[in-house]
């Protein structure tokens, strides 16, 4: 039997490199006539400030990281959809637009399995290469660990493909 691909989700992390991620999902997409979800996960702010929460009360530094989280997930959903416009004026064949751009906070591994488990998605397409340094890889692991972990298929697209 033939797998049937009905709904991608598009995991980035805005860097460079996912470009090439994001063609793959919008091909696709495109292709199955499937809808678009691109997710971008905001990791949370921990209590690595304890200065500052030395100064608050605990409902004064929950609400502080909701309103953080929230505002961060604005400035990122804004950011994904240039980041999609940007894409497709470089690579005109790339014409598919996203059905929805999702911002969450937490674990990038554990949210990206949880979105495309409850979104139900057939496919999570993720680029493998991050920002350079230790922030590379971070996001190298983060491919890692949802390939290992998802129960849904993964496809891993490198920098930089051949061709």
């Amino acid at each position: 039997m033939i797998p049937e691909i009905k709904k991608i989700l598009y995991a980035t992390d805005l860097s460079e490199s996912s470009r090439m991620s994001l063609s793959w999902a919008m091909a696709l997409a495109a292709k199955h006539n499937a809808p678009l979800l691109m997710l971008n996960v905001i990791e949370e702010i921990g209590s690595s400030s304890p200065s500052l929460q030395f100064y608050l009360t605990e409902q004064e530094w929950d609400d502080l990281q909701q309103r953080i989280n929230r505002d961060a997930a604005e400035i990122m959903k804004k950011n994904l959809a240039g980041f999609c416009d940007s894409v497709k004026a470089e690579i005109p064949e790339c014409t598919y637009v996203a059905d929805e751009i999702i911002v969450v906070a937490g674990d990038p591994v554990d949210k990206i399995i949880s979105t495309a488990v409850d979104r139900h998605c057939d496919v999570i397409v993720m680029g493998t290469v991050g920002a350079g340094g230790l922030v590379g890889a971070i996001m190298g692991s983060t491919a890692r660990r949802v390939l290992r972990r998802s129960p849904i298929p993964v496809l891993v697209v490198p920098k930089k493909t051949g061709g």
